[in-house]
């Protein structure tokens, strides 16, 4: 049984307003109009003109059921926690704080990274039977827990090595069920203690803890994009033969709207980024052009040291003799 409001939430800063409003537009373009949607946007550094501009872009999709909550919440308690990732900051760790920062009476919601556009109608999300897990969410492509990129420490956790691991850019929260069992501390407390073992940031902890207490979604609402150049070398990787999207996700550091982007799912970001007050906006061609010819040079050097050591040095060693 549908029951509104849908509660969907992000955590981000005022560098992520453009593709904020593209996932938010995203979402109320593929709605009825019908159905009350509020966002709940908790942001840090984020300058109120680019906070009108995703206001502004939502009112372009003319969903008059659809608004905006903004929050500012601070990240100073987070700032211990370490941080592998180059493009992330204390942020990342905000999402596991919605519990607290959300009213009480909001029992559910769904949690989005800023990366993302929606293709399908998130009702179907938001009706998955959430029973008595923590959250529902979809499979990473790492796969299990035991593998390289996985749990370092799932032996010592007891963890089976073929537990499946998820990923965390998607989420249908439990809010009851993490209020009742404290489990925004129990996961921060476990990523404290574990700075060594954790290269996954949040996604880490809460796999450590939750391990036991989560349910799976289908790959289509988390379609976690490997770029073109890549997609032959990760063909191993779990759920890459899945085709079907409801949600995509540019999960590398190759964004859409970043020069060098390859995707053939970047066409998707633009469809809905032109649904924004930045539409026509897209990627300066000299950026592109730049971007471009370092990867022709680091190509090139990386061939140079293949031909002396392989066949530019048998040549070599021949024309000797």
């Amino acid at each position: 049984m549908f029951e509104p409001p849908i509660h969907i939430v992000f955590t981000v800063d005022g560098g992520y307003a453009m593709p904020l409003a593209t996932a938010i537009c995203s979402i109320a373009s593929n709605v009825s109009v019908g159905v009350e949607l509020i966002f709940h946007v908790l942001f840090s550094d984020f300058p109120l003109p680019l906070r009108q501009k995703v206001e502004a872009s939502l009112n372009n999709i003319g969903h008059r059921s659809a608004t905006i909550t903004w929050q500012e919440a601070s990240t100073a308690g987070l700032a211990h926690l370490r941080i592998n990732n180059k493009n992330l900051n204390s942020l990342v760790f905000l999402r596991l704080l919605i519990p607290q920062l959300l009213p009480e009476d909001v029992k559910k919601a769904i949690y989005l990274d800023a990366d993302v556009v929606v293709l399908d109608n998130i009702v179907a999300l938001w009706t998955e039977p959430l029973s008595d897990v923590a959250l529902l969410a979809v499979r990473d492509r790492i796969g299990s827990v035991g593998s390289p990129a996985g749990l370092q420490n799932y032996r010592e956790l007891g963890i089976p090595a073929d537990a499946k691991y998820f990923n965390s850019g998607v989420l249908v929260l439990n809010l009851e069920r993490w209020r009742k069992m404290g489990l925004s501390g129990r996961i921060l407390q476990y990523i404290a203690e574990h700075p060594k073992y954790t290269l996954m940031e949040d996604q880490d902890g809460l796999n450590a803890v939750l391990f036991a207490d989560w349910g799976e979604l289908d790959f289509r609402w988390n379609w976690q994009v490997v770029p073109n150049m890549k997609r032959a070398i990760h063909a191993g990787c779990w759920g890459l033969g899945l085709t079907e999207k409801s949600i995509v996700h540019f999960v590398t550091s190759a964004k859409p709207w970043l020069p060098g982007s390859q995707s053939a799912e970047r066409t998707l970001f633009y469809h809905y980024l032109d649904m924004t007050v930045w539409r026509g906006w897209r990627v300066p061609v000299l950026l592109e052009w730049k971007v471009a010819a370092k990867r022709a040079i680091k190509s090139a050097i990386a061939l140079l040291h293949v031909c002396r050591n392989t066949g530019h040095a048998g040549f070599a060693a021949g024309a000797d003799s």
